[in-house]
């Protein structure tokens, strides 16, 4: 087993012990969070009504990808966690969930209009950002948004779970430049970055949004 598919294991892993707690925390944050709100408004508004749209790393809450399904959107919820797909679908009964990894899915190429990540990039290592935004685009069509969502900052490693569940997690954060430079190199083009402060209860760190538009076709292998 090569490194990268270990730490894939390790994620899975510690996304299916801590799912519960996360959901008991998360389940209703975006009740508080009017900026993310209207983000994600925004995102579902510059899409035609009924656009197939990708919520990657959807969680156990799939509380974004209820929001955009609101909105008008149909959404599909993937998340490399077992246990998170298991308590997304009991959250959202009318909404599509499939435990999937977001760097390697098995969707044709072009199958969506949007795809959302949700600070669900920090769960992989730098070596791997490329790959995911890649695989991204393969999977928008043409002129396809893409919405990421991340915290700010420039470590890379283990960490104590800051859940307090006692698990350990790899975390890696982001830049901004960091950022709109990988979703460039995938064929994006950045819209807007956005960075915020942290609101009261929330982690100590800015929070960082780019939306993009894919401009060309990755070449097939």
């Amino acid at each position: 087993m090569t490194d990268s598919e270990q730490l894939r294991s390790a994620t899975a892993r510690y996304w299916d012990q801590v799912a519960p707690r996360y959901l008991e925390l998360f389940r209703d944050e975006l009740n508080q969070k009017p900026f993310d709100r209207e983000l994600l408004a925004a995102f579902a508004g510059s899409l035609p009504q009924g656009a197939l749209v990708l919520d990657a790393g959807c969680g156990p809450c799939g509380h974004v990808t209820r929001l955009l399904a609101d909105a008008g959107l149909q959404m599909t919820g993937i998340d490399l966690s077992p246990n998170c797909i298991a308590l997304a679908r009991t959250e959202q009964p009318a909404l599509t969930f499939a435990a999937q990894d977001m760097t390697a899915t098995t969707f044709d190429a072009g199958s969506f209009a949007g795809l959302v990540a949700y600070y669900s990039l920090h769960y992989l290592p730098r070596t791997n950002h490329a790959a995911a935004f890649h695989e991204f685009a393969r999977l928008l069509a043409p002129g396809g948004q893409l919405l990421i969502a991340v915290k700010e900052g420039s470590s890379e490693g283990w960490i104590d779970d800051p859940m307090g569940t006692g698990e350990r997690v790899f975390w890696c954060e982001f830049q901004a430049d960091e950022l709109s430079k990988l979703v460039t190199e995938a064929g994006f083009s950045v819209l807007r970055c956005t960075v915020r402060d942290p609101l009261p209860g929330e982690i100590a760190v800015r929070r960082i949004y780019l939306l993009a538009g894919l401009i060309a076709e990755l070449p097939r292998a």
